[in-house]
C-alpha cells in the first residue's frame, strides 16, 4: 500500500507540457483545454428554479451515452465502494438509500448533465477527496461561462474565470487574499465578497446543490474542510448570477456590482491560501518546481515552501533542508503546508531524516476485511515502510513552525501529520484536507473516471481511531485578518514568526521540548 493519489493523463500549460500524471484528478481538470458546449444558452444569467434548472442541464450536454452504458457505471462505483471503500466512519451516509434514489431515474433514461449530477452527488456524500466518479467532459472541458449550469466547488490551483483568490472568514464571508491588477469590479486584497443577487453564498451553494446542478473541482475530507472548500469557490461561481455584493475593506457599505463585466475577460491566477514573504520565492508550477526556500528578510528564519510530492520534489526538500540546517544559521524553520497537492509522502523520507535525529514509527493501514460490513477494517501491517527515518548527526535542534490548512491533502496531509512527530515542531493554521487514506482508480475512459479510498491510516499510538475525515490538531488556530491581507501580511506567517521569535528568548526548559505557542 502507498499514499499517492491516483491520476490520469498528461495535459498541457501554457505551451509548455510538463508531466501531471502524479497529481491529482482537479489540477488535471484544471489545466485541460476548455469549451463550451454546444448546446449552452445564451450568455445571460437568468434567475431560474429547480424546473428551469433542470431543462437547462439537459440541454447544454445533450443526451450522452445510452441509459445501458450510465447504468453500468452508476452499479460499478456502487458497488465498489459499497464493497471496498474504507472510510465509512464517521459518515452520516445511507449509501443503499442512495442507491434507491437514484438508480430508478437513471434507469428511467436521463441527460448527459442530469448523469453527471447524480454521480457527483454519490461522490460528495462520502465526503472524501479521493472518491469521485465524474464524467471527464462536464467535470475536465466545460468551460463556466453564463448560460453553463456548472456548480464550482474548491478555489485551489489555477482560476481562470474570476481573476481573485478567496478564503472563508468565520462569519462565511469570503476574503480577498490576491487579485489582479485592473481587476473589473476593481477587487483589491481585504475586500470581501458576500455572495450574490443579495444573498449570502453561504445559503446560495445548498440550494443549486438541491437545484440538480452537475459539481466541478475539489472539496475536503471533513465536515469543516468540506465547507471550506464550498465557500471559498463562491467567486468561481460567479457565472450562475446577476451581480455579486461586495464590501470594500475599510467600508460599510455594500456593492453590488453586474457579474457581466467579468464576460470575455480572459484571466489566471494561481490560488494557494498564502502570501508572499519577503525575500523567500514561491515554488514555480509552470517550470515543474514543487519546493522553493529562503530566508526570511530580517530574520534568521528559514523557509520551506512544498506544493507536491512529485517531480524533483524528493531533492529539491531535502537540499532545502540541508542548505537550511548546515549553510545558514537559523533560529527556527517554517515550513508551510498550506497548499499542497500530495503524490508520494515517501519524497519527504530524505528531508525529514535531516531533520529526526531517530527513526520514528507513525502508521499503518486498514483495508475492508468483508464487503457486507463497511466498518469492519483490518490491518496491512506494513507499517515498516512507514517509519520516518533519522540520524542524530544530523537532527534540528531550534523550533520548527509547520504551517497547514485544507489545501493539503493526501501525501499533503500525510507529511504534516509526519511532523507532528518532531520534538520542536508547532502547528499553525487550520486542519489539513484530512484524506488520510489511498485510492484505487475504478475505471477510466474518454466519458468517465472514478477513484475511490481503499485504504485508510491509523496511528501505531491509537489503532482504534482511523484519520480519515478527523481534523489535524494545530497549536495556535490562526487564519487571515482582512486588516493584515489588506497590507500585504500573511498573519498565519506573522503568528509562526512571533513564536519562533519568542522562543529564542524564552528560558528553556529542562526537557529541552518548545513550550506551546
Amino acid at each position: 500500500m502507498f499514499l499517492t493519489l491516483v491520476v490520469l493523463s498528461a495535459v498541457s500549460v501554457a505551451g509548455q507540457e510538463p508531466d501531471l500524471s502524479e497529481f491529482p484528478y482537479w489540477i488535471q481538470a484544471q489545466l485541460a483545454p476548455m469549451t463550451v458546449p454546444p448546446s449552452s444558452a445564451p450568455r445571460v444569467p437568468i434567475k431560474r428554479n429547480a424546473e428551469s434548472w433542470a431543462e437547462l442541464i439537459d440541454e447544454t450536454w445533450g443526451a450522452g451515452l445510452s441509459t445501458g452504458e450510465k447504468l453500468f457505471f452508476f452499479d460499478t462505483f456502487w458497488h465498489a465502494v459499497d464493497d471496498e471503500f474504507a472510510c465509512f466512519q464517521d459518515l452520516d451516509v445511507d449509501w443503499v438509500g442512495l442507491r434507491d434514489l437514484y438508480r430508478p431515474e437513471v434507469a428511467s433514461g436521463v441527460s448527459k448533465g442530469r448523469f453527471a449530477a447524480i454521480m457527483s452527488r454519490l461522490s460528495l456524500a462520502l465526503m472524501e477527496a479521493h472518491t469521485v466518479a465524474l464524467d471527464r467532459v462536464v467535470f475536465w472541458r466545460t468551460a463556466t461561462v453564463p448560460g453553463v449550469p456548472l456548480l464550482v466547488v474548491g478555489g485551489w490551483g489555477r482560476t481562470n474565470d474570476f481573476g481573485a483568490c478567496l478564503t472563508p472568514l468565520p462569519d462565511r464571508s469570503l476574503l480577498v487574499y490576491q487579485a489582479l491588477p485592473n481587476h473589473p469590479m476593481g477587487l483589491a486584497p481585504g475586500d470581501i465578497v458576500l455572495g450574490y443577487d443579495g444573498r449570502p453564498w453561504a445559503e446560495l451553494y445548498p440550494e443549486m446543490l438541491a437545484n440538480g446542478l452537475p459539481v466541478t473541482g475539489f472539496w475536503g475530507s471533513s465536515e469543516a474542510t468540506y465547507e471550506h472548500a464550498w465557500l471559498m469557490a463562491a467567486g468561481a461561481n460567479w457565472h450562475l448570477f446577476d451581480t455579486i455584493d461586495i464590501r470594500r475593506h475599510g467600508s460599510a457599505e455594500v456593492e453590488h456590482l453586474p457579474t457581466s463585466s467579468l464576460i470575455d475577460w480572459w484571466n489566471q491566477t494561481w490560488c494557494t491560501e498564502q502570501l508572499p514573504v519577503a525575500a523567500v520565492p514561491m515554488p514555480d508550477f509552470a517550470h515543474e518546481q514543487l519546493v522553493s526556500w529562503g530566508i526570511i528578510e530580517g530574520t534568521k528564519i528559514g523557509y520551506i515552501y512544498v506544493w507536491g510530492w512529485a517531480w524533483d520534489a524528493e531533492r529539491e526538500f531535502h537540499d532545502a533542508v540541508f542548505a537550511l540546517m548546515t549553510e545558514h544559521e537559523t533560529d527556527g524553520l517554517i515550513i508551510d503546508f498550506r497548499f499542497n497537492m500530495g503524490g508520494n509522502m515517501h519524497l519527504s523520507d530524505a528531508g525529514l531524516a535531516l531533520l529526526f535525529d531517530r527513526p520514528v514509527p507513525t502508521i499503518d493501514w486498514v483495508t475492508r476485511c468483508h464487503p457486507d460490513l463497511h466498518l469492519a477494517l483490518c490491518d496491512e501491517g506494513i507499517w515498516p515502510s512507514y517509519v520516518i527515518p533519522g540520524d542524530p548527526a544530523t537532527s534540528y535542534g531550534e523550533p520548527i513552525a509547520v504551517l497547514v490548512g485544507p489545501g493539503a491533502v493526501s501525501a499533503g496531509d500525510q507529511v504534516a501529520l509526519r511532523m507532528k512527530f518532531h520534538p520542536k515542531a508547532r502547528f499553525f493554521g487550520a486542519s489539513t484536507n484530512t484524506a488520510f487514506n489511498a485510492a484505487a482508480v475504478l475505471f477510466s475512459d474518454d466519458e468517465f473516471q472514478a477513484t475511490f479510498a481503499v485504504a485508510d491510516a491509523f496511528l501505531l499510538s491509537d489503532p482504534s481511531e482511523y484519520l480519515t475525515h478527523d481534523p489535524l490538531p494545530v497549536d495556535r488556530a490562526v487564519w487571515f485578518e482582512p486588516d493584515d491581507v489588506a497590507a500585504g501580511i500573511d498573519t498565519v506567517v506573522d503568528a509562526a514568526v512571533e513564536w519562533i521569535q519568542g522562543f529564542r528568548f524564552a528560558p528553556r526548559r529542562a526537557t529541552g521540548r518548545v513550550p506551546p505557542p
